[in-house]
């Protein structure tokens, strides 16, 4: 017992001395803190996804970083768990159903990132799962399978079985080798492993006795190498920290190091083992066994930070991220950087000046006063102006071809330039240094540029103060500093980059409006689920101006972010946009803002591929389907509704057509009836064939039935169409001509005639012949007897009392009188 409380010792005095003397990080840092929009200075996890966005948590708080912008959520009380069994500090989980899970002292929250909300009711994603009584601990397994430590067992979601573990020894840990055992760790340093197909213990083992499990039983952290057959176990106390190693195969166990003080995570970046702690943090090869504790944090200033380190993880560029307690996150390029700087009064910058100091920094061009004058092996000379690059390739070039900010430049100054021995030109600017890569064939292929992101100093430059010397570096002057760089050892100098990025939606606005999962315009929702996993937009007719932000999450060089963009239904034809040609467009953190106006109702297919260079595209282009709908007016139903209605209408109006003109043609009918009644009406007033003798009302002494009896209007209009009559043939005449004779409207001449053309005439004609008789009283001397036979009375007593009747005096004594 002695000898193993000496190599305790003994271990945490080797763990000092290396603290003391601990290496400052070979990489360089630039720090996020909540200036830059972090919720917290204090981050806590941080886990990159599988599109190569970052999530951070904070002291409670869910941070999303999509390369420019750091959003969050914050969780509510109703959004906690509480787990009766989990004393660790924050651990955070992806399972494989769309969750992330964040376990903190004794409590879950839990967030559905099909919306990126926290879920409402953690106990109705239990239950899902199929778990109805409490949950005292939950874990998540390299594969994503969530496992629930409830009262009856260990639950797994994906088999729906228990596995039980040992009773009275708090579980710590679960996690999943191959897909084909299942180990859980205690907290007493106990590892069993249980076959996932039967549920029955394979194997038990642990890497200390009691003596030792006491120092480690707080936390645990596992990580798993399937390929070396080993898994990794970081564990902690109250206040020490221990990394194992436990061989699968040999089921042997190995510490590989042990501290007075808390290791906070494990994490693994190609054969290395990094291990963030309270000092800083470790690095462990497990192909050589090299263990190296990096203590003082280098920041792109040149200034040592001395912090705790929570976590580390890489994005998909191989970036490095650490989250620490209080400093916020700390980000290191996937690269080291090319360009040493020097500042102004050092050795070594004044060793370089001196090799600068016979260059013309006020050289004339031409008569003109200019920055800096170059000519390279080409014979071209290249001159730098405040309004750009400009190369003349022949002495007798009277206009140069300019390169600007448009081209790839970061600033139009010019300052200084040279060429490398690869024959490429290097231009320093008033932000950053350029250079102008050129093809195989001679031409220009494009330009590359750097800023402070790569470690160039952000000062204006000197002019003319650039030389390549003989080994191939280049050194640059600026106001405080000498930059110097090897182009030919340089990983981002051409466009083979060993990694690809993708574009992602980030924001989305319609008719103005920033639209988040249920968002609503108009009274529709616009998106269901969030903008991460949204691939189709569905929108009304109205809401056809949208604003679309990607991110292409290029971290490493952000404004040398490339877009290929196309929209089929709308231009099938492709289009690059950098921030250097697209007028914003593009802005200066690698973000895509496009525009898409009054797009007309239909069904586009929107593609982008995104690429560190303008002339590699070897990714499939994501697609984002847009439907915009018709007006409801001009839905395929409402057409079908309105050919139905077109078709009814045509129906009704063909049977209504049939039937006027079937009325049309009886009424016709009715109408020449009628004229040939009114004609034969006319000549048999008009006629002496007939006598006219005394008719049977004459003869009664009861009233005349007035159905019988001519109407006086009728009489009154038909004496007036009388003269028409004799003189119009009976085909030419309407009843029209005739109402416009009578003097009435066609209306009351069709109802007079209809109503009395089919009575007698009798009466009229007895009026025709009083009326032919007074002329022959008044004309002639012929006797009464004869005026009566030639008008066609029966007698003379009947013409006389008729002629009474009318007259009110006798024949005779009318002709006396007139």
């Amino acid at each position: 017992m002695t000898k193993r409380y000496l190599l305790i010792l003994l271990t945490a005095l080797l763990s000092v001395m290396t603290v003391e003397a601990g290496l400052v990080s070979p990489r360089r840092f630039r720090i996020y803190t909540s200036a830059n929009g972090l919720a917290d200075n204090s981050a806590q996890t941080i886990h990159c996804t599988r599109t190569g966005r970052l999530v951070i948590t904070t002291m409670g708080q869910i941070n999303f970083y999509d390369g420019s912008t750091f959003t969050y959520i914050d969780p509510i009380e109703e959004n906690v768990y509480s787990l009766s069994e989990y004393q660790g500090n924050y651990h955070l989980y992806f399972d494989k159903y769309h969750h992330m899970w964040l376990k903190n002292n004794h409590s879950v929250t839990c967030v559905d990132l099909l919306v990126e909300r926290f879920a409402k009711s953690i106990e109705d994603v239990f239950r899902e799962f199929g778990v109805n009584e409490p949950v005292n601990d939950l874990f998540v397994d390299e594969s994503g399978v969530v496992w629930l430590l409830t009262q009856n067992g260990l639950y797994s979601v994906a088999t729906k079985k228990y596995i039980v573990p040992r009773k009275n020894l708090n579980l710590q840990d679960v996690e999943l080798f191959k897909g084909k055992y299942v180990m859980l760790f205690y907290a007493n340093g106990l590892m069993d492993v249980y076959d996932v197909a039967t549920g029955k213990k394979v194997s038990e083992s642990r890497p200390y006795a009691d003596m030792d499990a006491r120092h480690f039983d707080v936390s645990s952290r596992v990580l798993t190498d399937s390929t070396s057959n080993r898994v990794y176990q970081l564990r902690n106390g109250a206040t020490d920290g221990v990394l194992l190693s436990y061989n699968m195969a040999k089921k042997e166990w190995t510490e590989i190091l042990r501290t007075p003080y808390h290791l906070n995570h494990l994490t693994r970046r190609d054969s290395i083992l990094y291990v963030p702690c309270e000092q800083g943090y470790w690095t462990f090869n497990v192909n050589n066994g090299d263990l190296n504790h990096v203590e003082a944090i280098l920041l792109d200033s040149g200034q040592e930070l001395h912090t705790d380190i929570n976590v580390i993880t890489f994005d998909k560029q191989g970036g490095m991220w650490a989250g620490t307690e209080k400093r916020g996150l700390l980000y290191s390029r996937p690269y080291k950087p090319p360009f040493q700087t020097y500042r102004i009064g050092s050795a070594e910058a004044g060793k370089l000046s001196a090799m600068m100091k016979n260059i013309d920094e006020s050289p004339r061009f031409r008569n003109r006063r200019v920055n800096c004058v170059f000519k390279d092996s080409r014979g071209w000379t290249w001159v730098g102006t405040p309004q750009g690059l400009q190369v003349y390739r022949r002495e007798s070039d009277m206009l140069p071809q300019v390169y600007t900010t448009k081209d790839g430049l970061y600033n139009n100054i010019v300052h200084s330039i040279t060429e490398d021995r690869l024959h490429h030109i290097w231009v320093a600017t008033s932000y950053g240094i350029s250079v102008v890569l050129f093809k195989e064939d001679g031409h220009v292929h494009y330009i590359n540029s750097y800023n402070q992101y790569d470690h160039v100093p952000n000062e204006v430059f000197v002019n003319g103060k650039a030389i390549c010397l003989p080994d191939g570096e280049i050194a640059m002057q600026s106001l405080d500093h000498v930059v110097l760089f090897n182009p030919e050892k340089m990983t981002t100098l051409d466009s083979d980059y060993p990694f690809k990025i993708y574009p992602k939606l980030i924001k989305l606005m319609v008719n103005g409006i920033d639209v988040l999962p249920g968002t609503m315009i108009d009274g529709k929702v616009i998106l269901d689920r969030a903008l991460s996993r949204t691939r189709e937009l569905n929108l009304n007719y109205d809401q056809n101006s949208l604003t679309l932000t990607f991110s292409a999450l290029n971290y490493f060089r952000p404004q040398q972010t490339f877009y290929r963009i196309r929209m089929l239904g709308f231009d099938d034809e492709w289009r690059v946009m950098s921030s250097f040609n697209s007028e914003g467009t593009v802005d200066k953190n690698g973000l895509l803002h496009l525009p898409l106006m009054a797009l007309q109702p239909g069904s586009y297919a929107l593609q982008i591929q995104t690429s560190l260079a303008p002339d590699v595209w070897d990714t499939e282009p994501y697609e984002w389907i847009i439907n915009v709908s018709e007006p409801w007016w001009r839905t395929t139903g409402m057409f079908a509704g309105l050919c139905v209605v077109l078709l009814a209408l045509l129906f009704v109006n063909l049977y209504y057509y049939m039937r006027n003109a079937n009325l049309r043609a009886q009424r016709n009918s009715e109408e020449l009836g009628l004229i040939k009644r009114i004609y034969q009406f006319v000549e048999r007033c008009n006629s002496h064939v007939e006598i006219l003798e005394p008719g049977p009302e004459e003869y009664s002494t009861d009233k005349i039935d007035p159905q019988f009896e001519l109407e006086p209007e009728f009489v009154a209009i038909f004496k007036k169409i009388v003269p028409l009559v004799e003189v119009e043939k009976k085909k030419k005449m309407t009843m029209r001509r005739l109402s416009n004779a009578a003097g009435v409207d066609g209306k009351t001449f069709y109802s007079l005639i209809t109503a009395n053309i089919y009575k007698s005439p009798h009466s009229l004609i007895k009026q025709a012949r009083l009326l032919q008789a007074e002329r022959m009283l008044r004309n002639t001397k012929a006797p009464i007897d004869v005026v009566a036979k030639e008008c066609g009375f029966v007698s003379a007593n009947y013409f006389i009392g008729s002629f009474f009747q009318m007259y009110h005096v006798t024949p005779e004594q009318y002709r006396r009188k007139r």
